[in-house]
């Protein structure tokens, strides 16, 4: 799927989030009932609706592990202060595996405190019923991501004035409507498990529509809001009964969807298939998406890049890498912005151009000829690792070597992603392998990648000690 899906944001890596560089563009680039677990609420999965049990089962295990971790910390200092081991370190190495300990839990109060905030700049319209609500810019109190969520037979407005907006996200609402008349920076919109919602884009362009395991949705673009050759696609799997409406130079466009129905042949189960709906020569289609990399695509349109590849012209050629390196300054500005989502969607699109420029080879050759798609290739990586989405990280960075074995970045930023799912073992030879290739000379690099080893050393030891 589109990279921006995954603008959900996701817990980083405690320690390593924030080795996660600004993009330097000289170098770059059944179901049981469990009950009473508490006295005050018990968790009866029989009586909830599945987002509440998991929610509060989620909450419910952070909070217990938390106090298990509090006592056991709280039993140790007790018993070092009585042994007297609190007051000297026995050997140089415990002092400095005290020290990366009250590092690393500095680090974590950081990351605590940068989860708070960002947490913060959420604005959550909840639970609400029979509601008619127009959001001002007063009442978010300067929150710029705004989530409908649980909502029944409610109507909302996000008007034109409001500023800044980042993203919208509906989940779990019922007979809904929501008109967004606003500008979304990242230009983006999320919708899942909603029923009978219908949303209305009336004045700003929304290029990103991700809409999954949902009933009854209706999608309205306003007046010369769908346009073709823009990249603007609803992305949708295991949906039902959705409708798309829109109007272009006086015609009517209409497209439905419905995964049952829509399903191709294939081994994937029907809620698995993913599906595309855009405009394609003047008429609204959907299509089953394929992924290709880290982006969805339809088979028509990857039908339609071979043909271009193997037909550009030198000239042709140089524009695309032209533009590919603008796509590129773009990403690097989004990022430098902490607009992460709509970076990745920029290196996507960098990527696919300069890969694209290389014509008159094949696909892989044609990516590996030219240096800006490894750059890319890390700089996307390093998005995801700002998004939380370490596996994609990974894989980016995998890509990342694949086509530049001696790219510093690459081999970094796959150790960063392997420390985040605590796989320290396979992360130090990574970051050995960078540091390898650093000059000396790049001594912020140098440091970086360091802390980087010295972080993953400590957490390894931790868990062969039987720690987190």
């Amino acid at each position: 799927r589109n990279t921006t899906q995954s603008s959900g944001t996701r817990p980083h890596n405690v320690a390593m989030a924030d080795l996660v560089e600004t993009i330097n563009d000289e170098h770059e680039e059944e179901e049981p009932v469990i009950e009473d677990v508490t006295k005050d609420a018990p968790i009866k999965r029989d009586q909830m609706k599945q987002g509440d049990y998991y929610n509060k089962w989620d909450k419910f295990v952070e909070e217990t592990e938390k106090a298990i971790d509090n006592e056991e910390t709280k039993e140790k200092e007790e018993a070092d202060t009585a042994l007297g081991k609190n007051k000297y370190a026995a050997s140089e190495a415990e002092k400095k595996d005290k020290e990366t300990n009250a590092a690393l839990r500095e680090a974590k109060k950081v990351w605590d405190k940068r989860a708070a905030l960002e947490e913060a700049a959420k604005f959550e319209v909840a639970d609400e019923t029979g509601a008619t609500t127009t959001l001002e810019q007063a009442a978010l109190a300067g929150k710029r991501v705004v989530l409908f969520k649980n909502c029944t037979d409610c109507t909302f407005e996000l008007p034109a004035a409001l500023q800044g907006m980042i993203k919208v996200f509906v989940e779990g609402c019922v007979g809904c409507t929501i008109a967004l008349k606003c500008k979304l920076v990242t230009s983006h919109l999320e919708v899942s498990h909603c029923e009978n919602l219908t949303l209305n884009l009336e004045e700003a362009m929304i290029h990103t529509v991700q809409v999954d395991l949902t009933d009854g949705v209706t999608l309205r673009f306003g007046e010369g809001l769908l346009v073709e050759g823009v990249g603007q696609k609803v992305y949708h799997a295991g949906v039902k009964n959705m409708d798309v409406f829109g109007h272009t130079g006086g015609r009517h466009l209409s497209a439905h969807a419905d995964y049952i129905t829509d399903v191709a042949e294939g081994t994937e189960l029907p809620e698995e298939q993913h599906f595309i709906t855009q405009m394609v020569q003047g008429e609204l289609v959907t299509e089953k998406a394929i992924k290709v990399g880290n982006r969805w695509a339809t088979q028509r349109e990857l039908d339609m890049e071979t043909a271009a590849a193997a037909s550009v012209t030198q000239r042709e050629r140089e524009e695309l890498a032209a533009e590919a390196e603008r796509s590129k300054l773009m990403g690097n500005q989004s990022f430098g912005a902490g607009e992460y989502a709509q970076a990745a969607v920029h290196y996507t699109m960098a990527i696919d151009q300069a890969g694209t420029a290389a014509a008159g080879q094949e696909a892989e050759a044609g990516a590996a000829a030219n240096p800006l798609v490894p750059i890319c290739y890390s700089n996307r990586a390093a998005c995801f690792l700002k998004l939380g989405q370490h596996e994609r990280a990974l894989e980016d960075a995998d890509c990342c070597i694949k086509h530049n074995p001696s790219f510093v970045k690459g081999h970094f930023r796959r150790g960063l992603s392997l420390h985040a799912m605590k796989r320290y073992t396979e992360a130090l030879p990574s970051l050995g392998r960078a540091l390898e290739l650093e000059s000396p000379k790049n001594k912020a690099s140098t440091k970086q990648i360091n802390d980087a080893i010295r972080f993953a050393e400590a957490k390894l030891a931790s868990a062969r000690r039987g720690g987190n």
